[in-house]
């Protein structure tokens, strides 16, 4: 994502009211520059605007005009506008020093004396025989700094709604966030506890093991020490300032490098920067506007990690982007309301109110109504296999191989 630095000192949300007032006077550039595809942002300290959400709200409005000819009142029109652009104001932490690697032979140690708890009860109809099913959920609004964010914990508390609504059979769950209060919190999302319980997610894990985990907090990128990439993505705990952030290649090694085969995982990350954030090596192939399932495809985009185990991650955003923050969900349309993040709520309305979708048609669908609310964010697909992008979407059963890509895995991966 392109970002233009035009200042370099802090910025509150109170500050979007400026930026706002100078879209008023430029109404006839707006109806006349057709911006580039790429997403132009400009970009404050810890926060940005996407130009084209904007053009797309305010660009057309009669007030607008109105104002020019002095019928209606500047100030009650620029608090209009703020209120049109929150949504669409993108808190953004810049790019970070490398973080410390992960002691992933530590981690699991630790992860011994971790536990978690069953949130609630398994309907009869809806237990699942042939294996564990753990899950961990990860939520993190960085509450009285200049990074705070005001929905990754409300995305916490729909992802466990949506688990109950779908009957999904979870046994055991950990609850990592930073707000007082929440019920049945395991732990505090810092660096040492997110590692800790990653590795908690899997070990132990047997054929026919069920896991997921859910992240929703700051992601961002740092210097790549490789030559295959110019910048690692990284997620951000609570106390990242301190403590610093986790390696992408380090969340690889934590949840798939030694996943046993016939292990399922679902790996949900709704942050910025966070297409790649497993680095797994088959990815959907389908532009950002999308209605159809004619063109899209998985496409095998590394020739490593490679995993035993049956992942599929959602990302909320490519790596190059960043993915919106949400102060009130009811702008979404998908009958919640108060904080989150777009991507999570996108994509949960989706699995709620549609019915047997494939994979393919899951995401197209949560890409396709972001696109409509004029997100530029564009969800990603990844898998440790080519999967059959056809078959109905399930957070249970292992992988369907797509039959012109089974050649490309490995024999011990298969």
């Amino acid at each position: 994502m392109l970002f233009v630095s035009v200042c370099e000192v802090s910025c509150s949300a109170v500050d979007v009211f400026i930026p706002a007032l100078f879209l008023f006077p430029l109404r006839t550039f707006f109806h006349k520059v057709k911006f580039p595809t790429f997403s132009f942002h400009l970009h404050f300290t810890q926060m940005g605007f996407d130009l084209n959400c904007i053009k797309g709200l305010v660009g057309g409005n009669a007030d607008i005009g109105r104002a020019l000819d002095g019928q209606v009142d500047w100030a009650a029109l620029g608090k209009k506008a703020f209120e049109l652009a929150k949504p669409y104001v993108v808190q953004y932490i810049g790019q970070v020093p490398r973080p410390d690697n992960v002691n992933i032979n530590q981690a699991f140690q630790d992860a011994a004396t971790a536990t978690g708890t069953k949130p609630y009860e398994v309907p009869a109809e809806n237990k699942y025989a042939d294996g564990n099913v753990r899950a961990l959920l990860i939520g993190i609004n960085y509450y009285g700094t200049s990074a705070e964010l005001s929905g990754c914990v409300n995305d916490v508390k729909q992802e466990l709604a949506t688990f109950q609504k779908t009957g999904f059979p979870v046994e055991e769950m950990a609850i990592l966030v930073d707000e007082k209060g929440f019920p049945n919190v395991t732990a505090l999302p810092t660096r040492a506890n997110i590692i800790k319980y990653m590795a908690w997610l899997v070990k132990d894990a047997q054929k026919g093991d069920v896991l997921f985990m859910h992240y929703s907090g700051h992601g961002t990128q740092t210097k790549s020490n490789d030559q295959y990439e110019e910048n690692d993505q990284v997620i951000c705990p609570s106390d990242y300032d301190t403590a610093g952030c986790i390696l992408d290649n380090d969340i690889f090694k934590l949840l798939a490098e030694n996943l046993p085969k016939g292990v399922r995982l679902t790996v949900l990350f709704d942050c910025c920067h966070s297409g790649s954030m497993l680095d797994l090596p088959y990815q959907f192939v389908g532009g950002s506007g999308v209605s159809s399932s004619t063109d899209a495809h998985m496409n095998q985009v590394r020739k490593n990690n490679f995993s035993q185990g049956d992942i599929l991650m959602i990302s909320g955003c490519s790596d190059s982007q960043t993915s919106a923050d949400v102060g009130n969900t009811a702008t979404l349309g998908n009958g919640t309301s108060g904080a989150g993040g777009a991507g999570t709520q996108c994509l949960t309305y989706t699995l709620l109110n549609t019915k047997n979708l494939s994979y393919q048609d899951t995401l197209i669908k949560t890409r396709d109504m972001l696109k409509k609310k004029s997100f530029e964010q564009v969800p990603q697909l990844s898998c440790s296999k080519p999967l059959d992008l056809t078959t109905k979407f399930s957070m249970l059963q292992l992988f369907t191989l797509d039959s012109n890509l089974s050649s490309t895995l490995p024999a011990q991966y298969k």
